[in-house]
């Protein structure tokens, strides 16, 4: 049984009145966000939420971790509030990846029960808690190591720099390269009403003013207040809800034709070599979809951070990352034949991206391709493309997702490609030992933290492979906070205890 996908709602801020919205408590906009796209999809079925309730059989949700809203106890009381008793109900948290895991839920569902109606529904409200500098110093917390990371002034922004430096160091990427991609996607955004860079035009000061490494302001994901909607079926309760006069009889669908999702390790220090989990979540998806990866017409990419659009595209088509930031300087990637359009609506960047959900900017983009989006994207492709790519990323490049829809039923499943594994780092440093700087970056943002910019954070290589993240000081043991004439693969640093860390020193 092949699940189909019926259609899918979101709801932005600027939707509700201003002075009503700003009166609410956190979790009041949360419940505003989420009800308003259930009933917005529902209408768009022709249907509301007492017609359709006795054919809906189970509830997929994402964690608003922002509000402290995690376990499965949310979701129960999430589709009570709803009207929605009884339903069997299931909770994803994939950050970032998490609205690909959802949809990944569900078409396991509908996969092994053609009966089965699934609502996926979730909202969240970010900028509401991570505006404090209190809030951004919880967000740290949870995304870096305390042992390894935290101490020596990790953000999420500088890991991710980290990642960016070594690739440009490796494929020749320059900054001109992500200041273009930056430009081209800004200037989709800016003609969507419901971009939240409508109308805002980039600035070139904006572009210069580094916050960690390479990534200025526009390189990296605004937050919003944001919630969305879809429901997945199959072609057989699609039709008998149109028998029974639930949904409008010329209601339209895609098929989900496959999906997957990978994970790595949780932190940033624990991944050996920096390696990533997109091929192969990527690989998983193409191969339960039965289309190749060549099929693939239009992708939406998961850009979180500029050269995250880069490196994701690179490894789900096995481009190199040269030749994908070529391509994407004119909004496109290769698909291994031909280049392809991506991120029509100008990406989390740029339109509204709620931390845990951001990947339903995706799904808008997606479903607007097919005409399936409540309140479409105002760019799409003169031709619905044939088979389209949904991809979603979690963590520090921790976890990924990937969904395949298309036009056509999917072709019969294949075994997937044997990718070589993920494997895990264990920092293990000792005074005296020598390793060679992997990575480094500049840090010059951050927030609450206790340690005040700008310095250097540094991944350090050992003989053996073991990675180690620490700062970095001179032999006269003042701290480096320049990374002139730093040269990565080459420099050298030392191991030694300064008040009570293990710090990197350089050597001659």
């Amino acid at each position: 049984m092949d699940p189909i996908l019926l259609g899918v709602a979101d709801t932005i801020e600027s939707e509700f009145d201003s002075e009503v919205y700003k009166t609410l408590s956190p979790l009041e906009k949360y419940h505003s966000l989420l009800f308003r796209s259930v009933d917005k999809l529902f209408g768009f079925l022709g249907t509301d939420r007492s017609k359709i309730a006795p054919y809906l059989t189970d509830f997929v949700s994402i964690e608003a971790q922002s509000l402290g809203r995690e376990g499965y106890g949310f979701t129960v009381k999430d589709s009570n509030d709803m009207g929605f008793g009884g339903l069997a109900c299931h909770t994803v948290d994939l950050g970032g990846a998490s609205v690909g895991g959802a949809i990944a839920e569900a078409h396991a569902i509908v996969k092994a029960n053609p009966y089965a109606v699934v609502l996926v529904a979730a909202a969240d409200v970010p900028k509401s808690v991570f505006k404090q500098v209190s809030d951004l110093k919880r967000l740290t917390a949870t995304v870096c190591h305390k042992e390894w990371e935290m101490p020596y002034g990790a953000t999420l922004i500088g890991l991710y720099s980290l990642l960016c430096e070594r690739m440009m160091f490796d494929t020749g990427v320059t900054s001109e390269d992500l200041e273009e991609i930056t430009k081209h996607f800004r200037t989709l955004a800016e003609t969507n009403p419901r971009a939240f860079q409508f109308q805002k035009p980039l600035t070139e000061k904006q572009l210069k003013k580094p916050l960690s490494g390479v990534y200025s302001t526009p390189m990296i994901a605004i937050v919003t207040d944001h919630g969305f909607a879809t429901l997945i079926t199959s072609e057989i309760m699609k039709q008998k809800l149109i028998e029974n006069k639930i949904i409008n009889k010329d209601s339209k669908h895609i098929y989900l034709a496959g999906s997957g999702h990978s994970a790595h390790a949780e932190y940033f220090i624990q991944k050996k070599d920096l390696k990533s989990p997109a091929a192969l979540a990527c690989e998983k998806a193409v191969a339960s979809s039965g289309f190749q990866r060549s099929d693939i017409e239009y992708a939406w990419i998961y850009d979180c951070f500029t050269g995250m659009i880069i490196h994701e595209a690179g490894l789900y088509f096995g481009v190199s990352p040269k030749e994908t930031t070529t391509a994407l300087r004119k909004g496109k990637i290769s698909n291994g034949v031909r280049e392809i359009p991506i991120n029509l609506g100008g990406g989390i960047l740029n339109y509204q991206a709620a931390m845990a959900i951001s990947g339903a900017t995706g799904l808008i983009d997606i479903a607007s391709q097919y005409g399936l989006a409540v309140d479409p994207i105002p760019k799409k492709l003169e031709t619905q493309p044939n088979v389209s790519l949904l991809g979603g990323n979690g963590g520090i490049d921790s976890i990924n997702s990937v969904i395949l829809f298309s036009k056509e039923k999917p072709k019969p499943q294949r075994e997937p490609l044997t990718l070589k594994p993920l494997e895990v780092n264990v920092p293990n440093p000792k005074v005296g030992e020598k390793a060679t700087i992997l990575t480094v970056s500049t840090i010059f943002f951050n927030p609450g933290g206790e340690k005040k910019p700008p310095y250097l954070i540094v991944c350090s290589t050992k003989e053996n492979g073991e990675m180690v993240l620490t700062n970095l000081y001179g032999k006269n043991g003042a701290e480096i906070l320049s990374k002139d004439g730093l040269e990565l693969g080459k420099s050298k640093v030392e191991f030694q205890e300064i008040e009570g860390k293990i710090q990197a020193v350089l050597l001659d």
